[in-house]
């Protein structure tokens, strides 16, 4: 397993439907044209995330809004077609998120019923990748455009949105696109409707073909989820113990409700190594810490689990061949790619 890459998601259609937008910023995040003319294309999680962002930097800060509320459900493979295809909405809203691993890895997309509403929520759970603003703001604007896309309904709006990120300066984007309340820094992503969803009838239903496509995906997803299920897991638990310092292979097992020998083997059969995974996770928050927030450096160590400013210092020069001020001072320092 390669952790940066571990997680993946399918270039479908929807890399060669923004061909334009996506092409000229490839590059700068490590990935290949390739991803523009092949469906079959998969591509790192991180390394999506990240063009997400630099088009947030480059194109428009609201990008993934924009993006999103135009997406359609033909530009997601099967996964898309599926949940367009199913004879219910309740089936549709299973099918969105039973399947979503189907289209992309590290995520989870749920959805909540309870006696007066029903939510679909969105989150990246890979705890490598932090700044993913525009993911979730695409993901939710998207998740809206396929429902209105199924019901048929181009005015249908939720009760309200929630972000996990907080507010921006300017608002009327929300406004305009969801016509609902907006609230951030929530625990997730998440759209809200009266529970009279479930009842509207899905126009573009076709339930043989989703008997077929349910079949298929249900083959793919088992397919998809098996092999990271442990990486997940101890990518989490070690993310999540940093602040309490250096976690240890005991306190991981622990809270994985599994024995250190059981641990032990199941990374053996996976070629890891605990302590790699460690350093692993260290070093890429660092990077996110050090270049895209305002913690202080010694903050920053103490998040990762270092005691002193000092130790984090020597890891950070062995990891990037700079001091952690000299690498945020350079990515401070570089031009945005418009020349602006």
């Amino acid at each position: 397993m390669t952790l940066h890459n571990c997680h993946t998601i399918y270039a479908e259609s929807f890399f060669t439907q923004h061909a334009q937008l996506f092409s000229p910023y490839l590059n700068s995040v490590g990935l290949s044209g390739e991803a523009l003319h092949s469906p079959g294309y998969e591509i790192p999680l991180s390394k999506y995330v990240a063009l997400w962002e630099l088009l947030g930097r480059e194109v428009s800060q609201s990008i993934g809004l924009e993006v999103g509320i135009r997406t359609s459900c033909h530009e997601w493979g099967v996964w898309g077609h599926a949940v367009k295809s199913a004879p219910t909405m309740q089936l549709a809203l299973h099918c969105l998120s039973h399947f979503i691993e189907v289209l992309t890895q590290g995520v989870k997309l749920d959805v909540i019923m309870t006696d007066s509403s029903v939510s679909v929520g969105y989150q990246i759970i890979d705890p490598l990748i932090i700044q993913r603003r525009q993911d979730a703001e695409f993901s939710i604007a998207a998740e809206l455009s396929l429902i209105r896309e199924i019901t048929g309904r181009v005015d249908l709006s939720p009760t309200c949105v929630e972000f996990e990120h907080s507010a921006p300066r300017d608002l009327s984007v929300y406004k305009e696109i969801f016509n609902c309340p907006v609230f951030f820094n929530r625990p997730d992503n998440r759209l809200y409707y009266a529970r009279s969803l479930l009842e509207m009838p899905v126009c573009t239903a076709d339930i043989r073909l989703f008997q077929v496509l349910e079949a298929f995906l249900e083959q793919r997803r088992v397919m998809r989820t098996g092999p990271n299920d442990l990486l997940n897991g101890l990518l989490r638990h070690i993310a999540d113990s940093l602040g309490g310092g250096c976690p240890n292979i005991d306190q991981v097992a622990a809270a994985m409700n599994m024995g250190v020998r059981t641990l032990q083997r199941r990374l053996a059969d996976h070629n890891l190594d605990f302590s790699h995974l460690v350093e692993v996770v260290r070093r890429s928050l660092a990077e996110n810490y050090v270049s895209c927030s305002n913690h202080s450096i010694t903050d920053i160590a103490l998040l990762l689990g270092y005691t002193e400013a000092s130790s984090f210092s020597r890891a950070f020069r062995r990891w990037m061949q700079l001091t952690p001020q000299q690498y945020r001072q350079q990515v401070l320092a570089k031009p945005l790619l418009n020349g602006a």
